[in-house]
């Protein structure tokens, strides 16, 4: 009996002490007596407002920096499962359609190069890629593009600053002169003066050098 009041009384002071600490904590919590990391933690919740915000969101968004997004809607991958025949559920990402599209802008009279969903892609003949892009906090003026203006074109033209388009299939230069065996076998057959033109002939047409 003396054991079991002794446990009883050990119990209850515990209790006690321990409903006395809580009240302390929740009372400094009143108090707005927080920790240096708990104040940390609630300073980087809040969200920042002005310019630097707007900023931060023309970064993020500008050539789709922020991951595999939509550069004008923001729409990125919903979480989902594959279920088997047997139920077994394993997570995975249903990502967005998004493709690569020159849109055309208007009132620049350029094509823009966005990252956007096909979604997208019905809204913008809505709203227009300008509201679109204003909306989403996008510079337009900072992506690559292309000119649609005649004049623009012309000016360029005319003063040397448009860019040289390179040909990737065009020769970079003569090329020394290798004859197939099925052609020296032609040749052979064939005198000495008509074996040379045959054979000047042949480089020629294949923009090779006779050395």
């Amino acid at each position: 009996a003396n054991a079991r009041n002794t446990r009883l009384r050990t119990s209850t002071m515990f209790a006690s002490t321990h409903a006395a600490m809580n009240v302390g904590k929740l009372n400094a919590f009143a108090a707005n007596d927080l920790t240096a990391k708990f104040r940390k933690m609630t300073t980087a919740a809040q969200p920042t407002t002005g310019r630097a915000a707007s900023k931060a969101l023309v970064i993020e968004n500008l050539h789709g920096m922020s991951g595999r997004k939509c550069m004008l809607t923001g729409k990125k991958a919903n979480n989902g499962r594959t279920v088997s025949f047997s139920h077994i559920r394993n997570k995975t990402l249903q990502q967005v359609n998004l493709q690569y599209k020159y849109i055309y802008w208007p009132e620049q009279k350029r094509y823009v190069r966005l990252r956007i969903s096909t979604n997208a892609l019905k809204t913008l003949n809505k709203l227009g890629l300008e509201e679109m892009a204003k909306r989403a906090g996008l510079d337009l003026m900072s992506l690559s593009y292309k000119d649609a203006d005649p004049e623009r074109k012309q000016w360029l033209k005319e003063n040397g600053a448009e860019p040289a388009g390179k040909d990737k299939r065009a020769p970079k230069g003569p090329k020394p002169l290798y004859i197939p065996k099925w052609k020296e076998a032609k040749l052979a057959k064939m005198s000495a003066d008509a074996a040379s033109a045959e054979k000047a002939r042949f480089a020629a047409a294949n923009n090779m050098v006779v050395a």
